[in-house]
This record gives structure tokens, sequence and C-alpha cells, in this order.
């Protein structure tokens, strides 16, 4: 009787893998849109309603971590989980309305190069969700954590390219500021995406 009454543990791996799907969809917009600057609002407003569609999906787990009596992983991991995913898709939808606000026009290919591989990172990120629900994906979640930290080092110097290409060819002191903080905001997301993984990573070992 007791089991029928606590929520299914199961519906905390649909609602990741749920919010994973919104993040994904996010980061390829926000790709996609890197390489289509005139229709950038297009992208901008898509985007906004994926981090309103997580947020919703957010407020959902969080209700559902407070109702649940026993939870599949650790309590506090599932929390940090559900919070840091949703940073993630926030973090991406602040560099898109960054273009916008700065009236930006065109992206350098570095740029866009950074773009493409956070959107990889995310869906890295998702892969490794989609395989959370069962202890025995273990070695392909820890895959697709470790190839994340691959990413992120070639983002890095994606970066490094890009900022010194700035400073040699970039005179106007307002674009450089703009295209400058867009490389700092945009390797935010990649950064984040690695410290989640990290955190499943962690969550993975308590339970081997």
């Amino acid at each position: 009787m007791l089991r029928r009454l606590l929520p299914r543990q199961d519906n905390f791996f649909d609602l990741y893998q749920r919010a994973a799907d919104k993040l994904v969809g996010a980061a390829f917009e926000f790709s996609k849109m890197l390489q289509d600057l005139p229709n950038q609002q297009h992208y901008v407003d898509a985007i906004a309603h994926y981090e309103e569609d997580a947020d919703q999906i957010a407020n959902t787990t969080f209700e559902l971590l407070h109702k649940t009596f026993i939870t599949p992983m650790d309590r506090h991991d599932l929390h940090q989980l559900t919070s840091n995913l949703d940073d993630i898709l926030d973090q991406i939808n602040r560099c898109a309305q960054r273009f916008p606000f700065y009236h930006l026009k065109q992206a350098p290919q570095e740029m866009i190069k950074l773009g493409q591989l956070s959107a990889q990172c995310c869906r890295l990120l998702k892969e490794a969700i989609d395989n959370l629900h069962s202890l025995k994906n273990a070695p392909y979640i820890f895959q697709r954590c470790n190839e994340i930290d691959r990413v992120e080092s070639e983002a890095h110097q994606v970066v490094l390219a890009g900022e010194k290409k700035l400073f040699l060819e970039e005179n106007e002191f307002k674009e450089f500021f703009k295209l400058k903080d867009i490389y700092a905001h945009t390797k935010l997301v990649i950064n984040r995406c690695q410290d989640v993984a990290n955190l499943i990573k962690g969550m993975i070992l308590e339970y081997l």
C-alpha cells in the first residue's frame, strides 16, 4: 500500500530526460543563430520558449523531490542536478539575448565553432542523462562525460584563438567588448556542462 502512495521514482529520470531535451533544443537553436544572424530574433524567441519550458520542468522536479520519501539517488545530488541543468539553459538564453541587445550582425568563425561545441556538449550531456536510470549504463555514462572534458579543452583553444584575433584585428572598442563578452558567456555554457558531467560521475560512483 505504501509503495502505491509514494511518487514513482522513474518520474525523476523522465523529468531529467525532458529537461535535457529542452537543453539540446536551445543549444542547437543558438548554434544555428550564430550562422544566421540576420534572422536572430527568430532563434532568440525559440530559445526563450525552451527556457520557459525548462523552468516548468525544474519546478515540477523540485516539487517531486519535496514529496518523495525515498529518492532513487541522493536527494541533494538530485536537487543539484535539477538546478544545474536549468542554469545551463538559462545561460544559453542570456547569451542569445545579448545579440539583439548588442545589435550584432555577424559572428567570427571562432564564435560559430564555439556555438557548435556548446551544442555538442549539451548533446553529450543528454546522452548521459538518458542512461542515468540504470547503473548498468555506468561505462557509457562515464564515456559521454569524459567526452565533454575533451570538448571543453577544444573550446578553450577556440576561445584563445578568437580573443587573440580580436586583440590583433578589432580596433573598435565597443565591438571588441561585445564579442569578448559573448565569447566568455558561450564558454561558460560549456563549463557548466562539464560541471554537470562531473556531478553525474560523482553520483554514479557513490553506488558502484
